[in-house]
């Protein structure tokens, strides 16, 4: 009846959840899952969002309703003090999936647990994680651990709270509930320190990066001292190292390699400073070269006459987006009639829509032509996206070999 009735899933699909959770045929099991889904609907989260992420109901509906009541006690407690109406929707994401396995385990998760750390031949003592899942058979030592992991998160929360600064704890567990696992003295602290102390970020400003980007206290360090060794490199200037961390964090976590080929394209079409375009256009080292910034460039070679002076002039004509802003201005721009190889590319992007209208391509009815022009091209697009993809069907159901019957 839940999976069917309430939950509104197909009987083929019911029957691969119960294939996947068998358990859920027992009275026990069914009653637990009806509790479950009491409580989620409780924290406001519908059964139709329940049900859509058919990939993990089984574990959800598996867990356990006491373990899932004191997690969600423990998130709205003085602790952490995070509103009911978030944490429904947070306990419904993937990215709570390690922490719910931590403080409550299902056998599934515990056996992949177990296989993982196998696998990866991980060291439970310095694995904090691999550690939860991994832990004794017996009921009272489950509940030891559990009740050591409740401890240890709420130091972490007074921690993130009190001697970090974190005025929202419960907008950066909803972004990183993992946070809530990581050791104080051997994770977060390191972190916070060598954020203040290496890269001078300011006791006062660490709080707005780690709201920013909380993952960030889960990276390794040795990792977060090489890209900052790759910056220089390029030549940035380490007095500038503060404010580009401090306005965009995640660049601390990227990979080099993936960095690499946008250095190299910029480089290909004239940027000689590297440095120096990064440092007023930190985010350019994680776009794109395919989808982003040659298509982009491509273009500009059309609609200016100096692109190679303009793009070095205006970095941040690479953040614009393409259709939506870049390539609608010029063409409205084409449509008026107005020459756009003589209006520098920076006046043509970076004000709003009404002033763009009015300013750039003196229109003098408040930006309303330009609204009209910039929903139809997205409506005509629209359009012939859905035609592409209705062809390419059609192709491929041609191209695929007629089915046999089986007339036996």
């Amino acid at each position: 009846g839940l999976l069917t009735k309430t939950l509104g899933l197909r009987r083929y699909d019911a029957r691969k959840v119960l294939r996947t959770c068998p358990g859920l045929l027992s009275v026990r099991g069914s009653k637990s899952a009806v509790q479950i889904m009491t409580i989620m609907s409780k924290l406001g989260v519908s059964e139709l969002s329940v049900a859509r992420n058919q990939a993990a109901l089984p574990t959800l509906l598996s867990r356990s309703p006491s373990g899932m009541f004191r997690l969600v006690s423990f998130l709205s407690s003085s602790a952490i003090r995070m509103p009911f109406d978030q944490i429904g929707p947070l306990l419904r994401r993937k990215v709570s999936r390690e922490l719910m396995d931590a403080v409550i385990p299902v056998p599934a998760s515990i056996s992949a647990a177990r296989q993982d750390a196998a696998e990866k031949s991980l060291a439970l003592d310095d694995d904090p994680i691999a550690e939860a899942a991994f832990w004794s058979k017996t009921r009272e030592e489950r509940k030891n651990r559990i009740d050591e992991l409740y401890r240890n998160m709420t130091r972490t929360a007074l921690t993130l709270r009190n001697e970090i600064g974190t005025t929202d704890l419960g907008k950066v567990i909803s972004a990183y509930p993992s946070v809530l696992l990581l050791d104080v003295d051997r994770q977060i602290l390191p972190v916070a320190r060598y954020l203040m102390e290496e890269l001078d970020i300011m006791e006062g400003d660490l709080a707005s990066v780690l709201h920013l980007y909380p993952m960030l206290l889960g990276k390794d360090i040795i990792e977060m001292e090489r890209v900052v060794g790759y910056l220089l490199s390029l030549g940035v200037q380490e007095d500038d190292l503060p404010s580009i961390f401090r306005a965009f964090p995640a660049l601390l976590t990227m990979k080099i390699q993936d960095m690499q080929p946008v250095v190299e394209y910029l480089q290909s079409i004239g940027v000689e400073d590297v440095g120096v375009f990064v440092t007023r256009l930190p985010p350019v080292l994680g776009y794109s070269v395919e989808k982003e910034l040659k298509p982009k460039w491509q273009f500009l070679k059309t609609v200016s006459m100096h692109a190679k002076f303009e793009i070095k002039k205006f970095p941040a004509y690479f953040s614009y987006p393409f259709e939506r802003v870049i390539r609608t201005r010029y063409e409205y721009l084409a449509y008026k009639g107005i020459n756009r190889q003589l209006i520098p590319v920076d006046s043509i992007l970076r004000f709003g829509d009404n002033d763009f209208a009015t300013r750039v391509a003196r229109d003098e009815d408040e930006g309303d032509t330009f609204r009209m022009f910039s929903k139809q091209r997205a409506q005509q697009k629209q359009g012939a996206n859905n035609d592409g993809k209705t062809k390419t069907k059609r192709n491929k159901r041609r191209a695929s070999p007629p089915q046999r019957r089986n007339d036996a």
